[in-house]
């Protein structure tokens, strides 16, 4: 069945009770058996409403798994409805509800429902006489039915196009972060290592040009020692009372190059 006339296509699934005449008479009294029934009605077509077997052989398919050609029942081809009336629950028509055509008037809704009309796909897919019986402006409400369904699937195509682009985007992103992830790793121990290697050649070519440090000769004097004997050598140097032993050693040794110094040149 092609998607407009599955579209003018309404089913409802009932219980319908039926007497069975043989077991009525076996047992002296009316016995009843229920039974499922698939009801379809027609869009369009007030008149013509069949009633069928809710199991019972509605049309052949190809089986999706063995491609063979199988027996679909009713219950089968219009499976949502049959769940939905072993769940308990309204059996609306598929497709989208004619309260979301906004260029309908309440009283045409009304009417159009009870043409069996109850989507806007079914208005659309209307034609021939069933769309006679519309009236003058049927072909209209047809047309508009048909570019509100247009525009809607154009809708539809753009978000999901924006979605898939989001979701690629986002796929890209933690693929890009994945491979970069190791290479900046790379790089940092690259990094290091030469900074490693420069450091070792520069502290190995300081050390190897290095002068041997001369001994400091007032390393084992004491601290009032050392002071006096800087002023003795230098009486305008400024001591610091802060300094310990070993920085009054190094002020001694200091001045004493700098008087070394002096009087070699001298």
């Amino acid at each position: 069945m092609s998607e407009n006339n599955s579209s003018l296509t309404y089913p409802v699934f009932k219980m319908l009770s039926t007497q069975n005449d043989i077991e009525s008479r076996k047992k002296g009294r009316p016995v009843y058996d229920d039974q499922e029934v698939c009801e379809i009605r027609f869009s369009g077509n007030k008149q013509t409403v069949g009633v069928f077997p809710a199991h019972e052989m509605c049309e052949w398919a190809d089986d999706p798994l063995t491609q063979e050609r199988t027996r679909i029942t009713y219950a089968q081809k219009f499976n949502e409805q049959y769940m939905r009336f072993k769940n308990g629950e309204a059996q609306a028509a598929h497709g989208t509800p004619l309260e979301e055509l906004t260029f309908l008037t309440q009283g045409k809704r009304l009417e159009l429902k009870a043409l069996n009309i109850h989507t806007a796909e079914a208005l659309a897919a209307l034609d021939g006489n069933p769309l006679k019986m519309l009236g003058m402006n049927g072909r209209e409400l047809k047309t508009q039915a048909q570019l509100y369904l247009d525009s809607a699937n154009r809708q539809t195509d753009a978000m999901s196009i924006a979605a898939e682009n989001t979701r690629l985007k986002k796929r890209l992103a933690e693929l890009e972060g994945k491979s970069n992830t190791p290479k900046k790793a790379s790089n940092a121990k690259k990094s290091e290592k030469v900074a490693g290697e420069a450091g070792d050649a520069d502290t190995g070519g300081d050390e190897a040009d290095k002068p041997a440090e001369a001994e400091n000769p007032f390393s084992d004097w004491e601290a009032e020692d050392l002071t006096a004997w800087i002023i003795d050598a230098e009486p305008e140097y400024e001591i610091d009372g802060r300094w310990g032993r070993e920085t009054l050693a190094e002020k001694a040794k200091e001045l004493n190059d700098k008087i070394a110094a002096a009087k070699a040149k001298g």
